[in-house]
């Protein structure tokens, strides 16, 4: 029973199939994952952010220093590109649409998915398409995946600003393996395959917060904002990967999928701001629905584009 290689068969299958698997389980037998840990730590979405900073270590270590230069030039170029995609959307949104939105899709919802990204996806794809320069990238996208870029963007409207701390703690573990890495090339070599052991971790951890009722009760509108999450970020994002960097396009297609721990952000905003509680429920829904049609549109339009050249 060849399970493994019938996975990789499959764009980003390492991270897509346990994603899907955890869903299933997170919607129709929800308890079945908190009967405590271990098992609630490994399988569940507590254990997100500790996979995230392990994969980080991994990342940090196959890193090279004489590579900084060029990813900053082609990785950093992309992520600035994303960071000020969203930022200027979330301003030009909340000026224009206030907190209802348009289209029965409420600010709440637009800021959150538009200037969401998929770190998981990502590496998972570079794994299978990129480079040692797209892979590093992964620390860079860990940065602006992160909840606190919608937060911090629609908290501006209520005073609110920039969480410092968030950016540090994403960067230590990344860094640690720089560190790791640079001293012992042997450390490198034995954490070769750190990262795609970890995916289908990450994946799984990812899918435990989905609800797919929930998400395809909101099948009309959450198609409607995933086409807008396209055009808005990765039309320009191919443009300029394609035209300006002379890749492929497939870094920045990976980048533009919107990220399970987006299903999470209008709580965490409405926390912070109670003015929108009355759009958590729909915007919830809505997001959960682009995270699923993302997760498996974008690494089938990865591997084309990688294809075509």
């Amino acid at each position: 029973m060849n399970i493994l290689g019938n996975v990789k068969k499959i764009p980003a299958g390492l991270m897509l199939i346990p994603m899907l698997i955890a869903a299933f389980i997170n919607t129709f037998l929800p308890n079945i994952m908190q009967v405590g840990n271990p098992t609630t730590a490994i399988f569940s979405k507590a254990g997100t952010m500790c996979i995230v900073g392990i994969m980080l270590v991994f990342a940090g270590i196959q890193f090279k220093p004489n590579q900084l230069i060029i990813t900053i030039k082609r990785g950093g170029i992309l992520v600035a590109l994303k960071l000020a995609i969203s930022i200027t959307f979330g301003i030009i949104v909340m000026k224009l649409f206030k907190l209802e939105g348009v289209f029965g899709i409420s600010t709440l919802a637009l800021v959150t998915c538009i200037t969401s990204c998929n770190p998981g996806m990502y590496i998972a794809l570079m794994e299978y398409y990129g480079d040692e320069v797209d892979i590093a990238n992964f620390a860079l996208l860990n940065i602006i995946g992160l909840p606190f870029i919608p937060i911090c963007i629609l908290g501006f409207a209520g005073g609110y600003g920039i969480n410092y701390t968030s950016i540090v703690a994403t960067c230590i573990p990344f860094f640690v393996g720089i560190i790791l890495g640079c001293c012992d090339n042997n450390i490198r070599e034995f954490t070769k395959s750190g990262t795609s052991i970890m995916l289908p971790f990450l994946g799984f951890c990812l899918g435990a917060s989905i609800n797919l009722k929930l998400a395809f009760s909101s099948c009309g509108l959450g198609l409607i904002l995933f086409l807008i999450f396209l055009i808005v970020n990765n039309v320009p994002m191919l443009i300029v990967d394609k035209y300006v960097l002379k890749q492929k396009g497939h870094s920045s297609t990976a980048i533009c999928c919107v990220a399970g721990l987006s299903i999470a952000v209008p709580k965490l905003v409405a926390e912070v701001d109670p003015k929108y509680l009355p759009y958590v429920d729909s915007a919830s829904a809505q997001i959960a629905f682009t995270v699923i049609l993302s997760a498996i549109i974008v690494p089938i339009w990865v591997k084309k584009l990688v294809k075509s050249i």
